[in-house]
């Protein structure tokens, strides 16, 4: 009778924990799919918003830490429900439309504040939910066993996670996906409602108070500070390599959630192994594997080919996840009995809010380049060899710093050493760079050609001796060069371009041509204007607009363009927004009679020319694919480009006549995006 009524015990306690991980974790690819379009699509919006998410998560185990210390158990239920209350009243978490940048904003400190508004209390409240559970669960069990709700909680937030990409968002719009959160979290209230009911019940919450809980055992040593240090270090350094592994897989494929929660995923799956058993963690095997592919990853990055670029993915994530299973089975390894439960957990999320911090906010400040991944790797070659020589056996045995107590130096100076050598690499490379909220922008000179790099992709570039040609994406036989031949035979043109690049469109301004940029990236209008002629020499009137493109465009209902070039999906991380069947008909709405667009869709790993196809085909329009190769003549790169005319006859002109015409196919596996339902993952040209 006393497993069934250890199982009845722990029943509300594992669904309150196990529902609201999920809900910790489903709310974060949820909110920032919703603010995504408003900041231009940015990889920075994802590491932004886990920064917001781990600090608040701190803050929720402060509080339980706070609340089981200095109030007794009726006091701890009673504030609870009060809280609980109030962060229903906050629901829905659908953002206001007010909300919206305009352009001039400090990127990181707004979507920041919109969070705390939209989302604040009810994840403060719901991150709260692991540690109190359990000590309140501490009350009524005292073992160990209490820990595995840790591992519980994870097991939650892993099936959160996968879930989103492959169940949630490929089905339901935007707007249903935090409708059904916020009734999620309803049903969550209740659950905690119940155990808040049977804290108030309970003996213990009669009799006990905080100081004489039956876990507050005087037998039990606190924690040495080396302890603690491990518990608020180690997780801040596996919580800095998951930001920067999902960096780098943002920069170099798409931003995507899919491409979020698989880092996430491997970081979750670590803590689960970690506290749910802990003989699955074996130090020694572990630091010999992220060694080893510590040198792989490295090996590979010397070469960064496209073919390698999978290899180097797989690599990163698996790296990503030994440093896990060795940061977090180390914290597993010293977690102290149930009296400081709440004093561990509060460290565990500071060292995770630590890393965030380092990666959301201090290294864009202080560095011109993404630094985190070398200094990373330098970290867990150091960690890993710690970990290896201080631990006698293969099997988790107990560490003995003393064995390794020089190597922490050594450690440090590798590290710095890696900085160093990262930042005077990147300065003999480049005349100019750029980092902040959207990337890192690279000017590259390389003999008479000076180009502007984002990640791997190149925006553009310009030769001296040759600065009225235009080059790239943009020659006189590409689809917009083609284009602009067409339209300019009708007279001075007025021309909307959403994404600046270096400018090299401004070659095609003539006299009384009027071109407006709508360009979201203030460094890139800096470095445009600074490192390339193409604006200062164009013999059109050139207007610089800073912003999201479809943000400007909306405030602007009274301008009308001859041309709408939109040239923002070229780079790995694309604004979906941007193409949606909103979208497209707001550009129709911004045209003159007999206007036309034109996309540049050149994307090395997403296939959009039949997403536009089969847009631009739902308003009634029509359109042409025009693809040009590589030309060192004319120094033109491979494109792809789709047109779009509200009349057919309009692509009969000479120029037109090797545009392609969709197929039937091609408009029949095509997904209609729209605001509330876009999937990037349907668009990978791996499906």
């Amino acid at each position: 009778m006393t497993k069934p009524r250890n199982l009845l015990l722990l029943l509300p306690f594992a669904a309150a924990t196990l529902m609201g991980a999920f809900l910790v974790f489903q709310v974060q690819p949820v909110i920032s799919k919703s603010v995504l379009p408003w900041f231009g699509g940015s990889p920075a919006v994802w590491t932004t918003c886990m920064l917001f998410f781990q600090v608040l998560l701190f803050g929720g185990y402060l509080y339980a830490h706070c609340l089981t210390r200095f109030f007794t158990p009726r006091r701890q239920a009673m504030i609870h429900a009060g809280l609980l209350l109030l962060a229903m009243f906050a629901l829905p978490i659908n953002p206001s439309p007010e909300w919206k940048p305009l352009g001039t904003e400090q990127p990181v400190l707004h979507l920041l504040a919109l969070l705390a508004v939209h989302v604040g209390l009810p994840y403060f409240v719901l991150s709260s939910t692991g540690p109190l559970v359990q000590a309140w669960l501490s009350y009524r069990k005292q073992d160990e066993g209490v820990y595995r709700l840790y591992a519980l909680s994870n097991v939650g937030s892993l099936a959160a996670l996968l879930t989103y990409p492959f169940l949630v968002e490929p089905v339901l719009a935007v707007a249903d996906q935090s409708r059904i959160w916020s009734g999620l979290f309803c049903v969550f209230a209740l659950t905690q409602a119940a155990l808040i009911f049977g804290l108030l019940r309970s003996s213990a919450a009669n009799t006990a108070n905080a100081a004489d809980t039956p876990v507050d055992n005087p037998t039990d040593p606190p924690p040495t500070w080396y302890r603690r240090a491990a518990w608020l270090l180690l997780p801040a350094f596996a919580s800095l390599m998951l930001l920067a592994v999902t960096n780098h897989i943002c920069q170099e494929v798409a931003v995507i959630p899919f491409l979020w929660v698989l880092p996430l995923s491997f970081y979750l799956i670590s803590f689960i192994v970690s506290f749910d058993k802990p003989s699955w963690y074996q130090p020694k095997m572990y630091a010999s594997a992220a060694i080893a592919v510590v040198a792989v990853v490295s090996l590979v990055s010397l070469r960064p080919t496209t073919g390698m670029m999978l290899v180097q993915g797989v690599g990163y994530l698996l790296l990503l996840f030994l440093v896990c299973m060795l940061c977090h089975g180390e914290v597993a390894r010293l977690k102290p009995s149930t009296k400081y439960l709440t004093q561990y957990y509060v460290l565990l999320s500071a060292g995770g809010a630590v890393g965030g911090l380092c990666v959301g906010l201090l290294c864009p400040l202080l560095f011109s380049s993404y630094v985190e991944m070398p200094i990373g790797l330098a970290t867990t070659t150091m960690l890993a060899f710690m970990l290896f020589m201080g631990h006698r056996s293969w099997q988790n045995s107990q560490f003995e710093f003393a064995r390794v107590r020089g190597m922490v130096l050594a450690g440090g100076a590798l590290s710095a050493a890696m900085l160093l050598i990262v930042e005077v690499n990147d300065a003999s490379d480049d005349i100019d760079k750029n980092r902040n909220f959207f990337g890192v922008l690279r000017i590259i000179q390389q003999g008479d050609r000076v180009s502007m790099v984002h990640g791997q992709t190149v925006h553009g570039c310009q030769y001296q001796s040759q600065r009225a040609e235009p080059t790239t994406y943009y020659t006189r036989q590409s689809g917009i060069g083609r284009t602009l031949a067409v339209k300019g035979r009708e007279g001075n043109l007025e021309i909307g371009a959403l994404g600046l690049g270096c400018g090299v469109l401004a070659v095609y301004g003539r006299p009384g041509d009027t071109i407006d940029y709508i360009e979201i990236n203030p460094a890139v209008i800096d470095l445009a204007q600074k490192h390339f002629t193409y604006l200062s020499d164009s013999a059109a009137e050139v207007n610089m607009l800073q912003g999201d493109g479809r943000l400007v465009l909306e405030r602007r209902a009274e301008k009308k363009y001859d041309v709408l070039v939109l040239d923002a999906f070229s780079s790995d991380a694309i604004p979906a927004h941007l193409l949606t069947l909103e979208s497209v008909e707001m550009y129709r709405q911004r045209l003159k009679p007999g206007g036309v667009m034109a996309f540049h869709v050149s994307n090395k790993y997403l296939d959009l020319a039949p997403i536009v196809h089969r847009l631009v085909g739902e308003l009634g329009w029509h359109s042409r694919r025009v693809d040009t190769g590589d030309d060192e003549a004319t120094h033109g790169t491979a494109a792809i480009w789709v047109v779009a005319a509200e009349s057919d006859d309009w692509f009969d002109a000479e120029e037109l006549a090797i545009g392609r015409e969709p197929r039937s196919e091609e408009l029949q596996r095509a997904p209609l995006w729209t605001d509330q339902y876009h999937d990037l993952l349907s668009a990978l040209r791996i499906f």
